[in-house]
């Protein structure tokens, strides 16, 4: 009677073996994608909320060089609307002067920046005095 002898020697991958690990490569794949769609849109947020916070500010050093308004006894607001500043046409600004607040004799600007049709805005505001 012979003998079988087990082979002991395995060289490759089953088929059962390379089809888990291809799925599980391609799991891992998805997932990167996944992270990486996230990630890019969140860079594309922070881009939009740094270049606003950017105008904003600007606008505020513009009012404020300008210096206080003593004649102003009303309200007044100012647009420069989507496409009419210059290198940003994606973005609109809009500058509020209150007299009289937060006191008499104050004057309060707010400068605010918005962008996708009105969606998401930065708004920066200073204190006037005399």
């Amino acid at each position: 009677m012979s003998r079988m002898c087990p082979v002991t020697n395995h060289k490759g991958l089953t088929l059962l073996e390379a089809v888990i690990a291809m799925a599980l490569f391609f799991v891992a794949v998805l997932a990167f994608a996944g992270v990486t769609v996230t990630a890019s849109k969140g860079a594309a947020t922070s881009k939009h909320l740094t270049i606003a916070a950017t105008l904003a500010q600007d606008k505020v050093e513009q009012v404020k060089n300008a210096g206080y308004n003593a004649g102003l006894t009303a309200p007044t607001e100012t647009m420069e609307a989507y496409g009419s500043i210059p290198d940003f046409p994606l973005y609109q600004r809009v500058v509020e002067m209150q007299p009289s607040r937060p006191v008499p004799g104050l004057l309060t600007a707010t400068v605010t920046v918005s962008w996708a049709d009105d969606r998401h805005s930065v708004t920066v505001s200073t204190i006037l005095a005399p």
